[in-house]
């Protein structure tokens, strides 16, 4: 084979490499970390107040893993109306949003059983009288 025939040959591979490595990113899933990121990013400054509340408290809401369920507890003097998200980074079809209802000792049993291995975050928001609160906890089943 002459030395045309190979140049030839090397650029004709290269377009289908490129095709091939093209046609492989079209059909690969993005997942961003939620589907209204920029709407969330305009109001993050209210996010910020919430996360202060949080840090203003003297004793904080806890979250443990504890076998096959998460245990959530909140402080006595606590009441609060909320909900919890347990956000799943690597795929999105996982989170679940759950409400908090909290029991006459103030905490809370959520099934996680069913949920898979792997790293977790739950994100807390609850209110309490006129103030909003927020608190990220990570789990590892």
């Amino acid at each position: 084979m002459n030395w045309g025939k190979s140049i030839a040959l090397f650029y004709g591979l290269f377009v289908v490499a490129l095709l091939a490595v093209v046609v492989f990113s079209f059909t690969q899933d993005v997942n961003l970390v939620a589907d209204d990121y920029y709407q969330q990013e305009l109001v993050y400054e209210d996010q910020i107040n919430r996360i202060k509340n949080t840090e203003s408290l003297e004793i904080k809401p806890a979250l443990v893993l504890k076998g096959n369920y998460v245990e959530l507890t909140f402080p006595q003097e606590l009441s609060p109306k909320g909900t919890i998200l347990f956000f799943r980074p690597s795929d999105a079809k996982m989170d679940r949003r759950i409400s908090v209802a909290l029991g006459v000792d103030n905490k809370q049993q959520i099934d996680f059983s069913k949920a898979e291995k792997g790293l977790w975050k739950a994100k807390l928001t609850w209110n309490q009288g006129n103030k909003e609160y927020y608190q990220e906890f990570v789990i590892v089943k």
